[in-house]
This record gives C-alpha cells, sequence and structure tokens, in this order.
C-alpha cells in the first residue's frame, strides 16, 4: 500500500517525545473506530500469536478460570498450546477442519463445562473458515453471562463484520500483516472494561505481555518498552486509509473477492475446503490428478503468483488465497487465469477456455450493478 510504504520511509519519532504520545494517541482512536468500540486498545510490538499470548497470560488466572476453547484448525489448536503453556484448565470444542461450531454448541458447552471463557477465533485462516461471532456472542452471553470472550480476529478484523462493543467481545486480537498490508511485527488488540478488569485482578503474570500495565501507559501515548516506531507510524497510516475508504465497503470488497474467487475456482474443478467459507481467504483442493504443493510452485516460477499452502493436515493438500490487505477485484481475475493455465496442463477433464474467469467476472459485474 503506498501510503504505507510512505510512512515506513518517514523519519523515526523518538518514542518518548510528545510527538510519538500524539502519534500513538491517533492510531489508538483510528483503531477504536475499526474494532467499533470506544474500549482500551493496546498495541504490541509482537507477531499476532504474542497477543494471543498476552491475553491468555494477563486476562485468565489458573487457580480461577477454566476456558472451552474452540478448535477448528491449526490456530484453534494455537489456543490450546498456549493454555497448556499458562497453566489454564480448558475444555475443546473440536470441529473437523473446514466445519465451523455453531452458537447453540458453544453455549452448551460452556454450560456443561463449567468456562467462564471462551477461546476462539473469528476466522479461522488455515481452514478459511468463518465463524458467525455475532450469533456466538449473543447466545453466550444469555447463558454465561459474566463469560470472558477471547476473539482471534487476526483475519476477520476489517474482512468481515467484528463489533467488539455491540457484540460484548472482551479480547479482539489483529495484526499488522493482514488487513492493513503492513509488514508483520505489530499485534494490537481491543481489551473491554470486563477484560482489563480480569486483567487487573490477574496482577502481574509476566514482564513484556502485562496487559494491564501496558494499557494505563498507552492511553497516556507512550508505551511500557520501546515500540517498533516505524510500524506505528505505518499503522497509523494503513489505518487511516481503511477509514477513509470506509470500513464497511472495505469488508465489501474483501466480500467480492472471496464470491468471486470461490465461482472461478469451482467452476475450473476446484473443490472447496469449508462449509462456511470466510472472506479474508479461500481454501480449495486442486482438481483430481493435480497436486496443490506442484500448482503453488508452477504459479509463483511461470508468473510470479504467490498463494499458501495447506498447513497441519493439510499441508500439500490445498491451497489458499487471500482477499485482504492490498488486493482488488482485478487481482482475483489475474489469478484465475495463470491458475487455468497450470490447471489446463495436468487436468483429467479440461474445462472450457477461460471458464474461471468468465464466471468471476459475472461476479464482479452483478456487484457493480447491484451498488
Amino acid at each position: 500500500m503506498p501510503v504505507v510504504q510512505s510512512a515506513l520511509a518517514s523519519p523515526l519519532i523518538h518514542h518518548r517525545t510528545p510527538a510519538f504520545a500524539v502519534l500513538l494517541l491517533e492510531t489508538r482512536e483510528r483503531l477504536q473506530k475499526i474494532f467499533r468500540s470506544d474500549s482500551d486498545v493496546v498495541v504490541l510490538t509482537s507477531s499476532g500469536t504474542g497477543a494471543m499470548e498476552a491475553a491468555v497470560a494477563s486476562v485468565l488466572r489458573p487457580e480461577l478460570d477454566r476456558g472451552l476453547i474452540v478448535s477448528t484448525g491449526k490456530f484453534g489448536e494455537r489456543w490450546i498450546d498456549l493454555c497448556r503453556v499458562h497453566g489454564i484448565p480448558h475444555d475443546v470444542l473440536t470441529k473437523p477442519y473446514g466445519q465451523a461450531a455453531s452458537s447453540r454448541d458453544i453455549a452448551d458447552r460452556m454450560v456443561e463445562s463449567g468456562a467462564n471463557a471462551l477461546l476462539l477465533q473469528g476466522c479461522e485462516t488455515s481452514t478459511a473458515t468463518r465463524l458467525d461471532l455475532k450469533s456466538i456472542s449473543h447466545e453466550v452471553r444469555s447463558r454465561v453471562p459474566e463469560a470472558l470472550i477471547i476473539v482471534d480476529a487476526i483475519t476477520a478484523l476489517a474482512t468481515q463484520p467484528v463489533e467488539s462493543q455491540a457484540w460484548g467481545l472482551d479480547v479482539v486480537i489483529s495484526g499488522s500483516q493482514k488487513s492493513f498490508a503492513m509488514s508483520p511485527g505489530l499485534a494490537f488488540m481491543c481489551l473491554s472494561p470486563h477484560a482489563l478488569a480480569a486483567a487487573q485482578r490477574a496482577g502481574t503474570k509476566g514482564y513484556y505481555f502485562d496487559l494491564a500495565r501496558e494499557a494505563l501507559r498507552q492511553r497516556d501515548g507512550q508505551t511500557a518498552f520501546t515500540p517498533a516506531i516505524s510500524l506505528i507510524q505505518a499503522l497509523h497510516a494503513a489505518a487511516g486509509e481503511i477509514l477513509d475508504q470506509g470500513l464497511d465497503r472495505v469488508i465489501r470488497e474483501a466480500e467480492l473477492m472471496a464470491t468471486a474467487t470461490r465461482a472461478g475456482l469451482q467452476a475450473l474443478g476446484f473443490k472447496l475446503l469449508s462449509s462456511a467459507p470466510a472472506n479474508a481467504v479461500t481454501a480449495a483442493f486442486p482438481p483430481t490428478g493435480i497436486e496443490a504443493k506442484n500448482l503453488i510452485r508452477s504459479l509463483e516460477s511461470r508468473f510470479g503468483v504467490k498463494v499458501a499452502g495447506g498447513q497441519g493436515v493439510l499441508k500439500g493438500k490445498i491451497l489458499r488465497i487471500a482477499h485482504l490487505g492490498y488486493f482488488d477485484p482485478l487481482d482475483v481475475i489475474t489469478l484465475l487465469a495463470a491458475l487455468e493455465i497450470c490447471v489446463s496442463e495436468d487436468a483429467l477433464t479440461p474445462k472450457a477456455t477461460g471458464a474461471g474467469v468468465a464466471v468471476a467476472m459475472e461476479v464482479v459485474r452483478d456487484q457493480e450493478v447491484a451498488t
């Protein structure tokens, strides 16, 4: 994103100056609008996993809390690892890769297990599966009113609706390298008053990842430790760009790209993995007789097009295509054209020339007509 690149090239602002305080406070205000919340936003110099660990370590207490983890893929399994490392008692609601857990299933399991904290993904990136955060929050709040709801929205934020405050989400996490089209290195999280109070009760369980201390420092435009200044300058610009475009518009564009991509892939003989497909990313099995790893390699070597492969048990079996960050529908058309060329050479059942592109263009055209 050009505005991000320009911000990264700007001279650094010393982080213990009034100028940096203004920068950080404005960045937090912009993030609040994107998180759709008036609550504290904390910016951490870390990956998204660091913010996930901060949520577990700072907010939950081994002696008093019990978590329910919704695991629908590789990143749900990360919540399990984090709770184990920090000694948080937990139960796991597991769904096969590509399937989402329903709000009723989650609320029922919370009541049965006695859990008072829910840890889940808004979008399980490894399987391109979307969870209905609004429905889940409503159902859980009706059954376990004081539950702490902790959401990894690293790829969900700005690709699907995430109403942190209205839906009663207590911790919502995202990262710089997804919808914000930046380099990795920053994580940011919205903390409800309920979550912040829990962090304050939990006391200091870590040194660097102490969310209670960090939230208080950042209210004054300061961080507890040296931040990644250049990345915060870039985040300020990226968040401003999202708001200038309009958050709802950015989400609609991600949805349009996802819809067009899914239609195009199916026209080329791909099989979608998820029964609850996300806007942020699409995961699909290649047509019969084509290996995903070879297809991914061919796309990059021949056309410079990079897509991701599978993780965990899906490694080597699927490809994953992103629809967030600095992409637009034209990129979808380009990708599908490159895919068709690679697939047509090895497919057992050739498709009509331009099948994927034609279907995707119809989706884009229909959306433009509707708006």
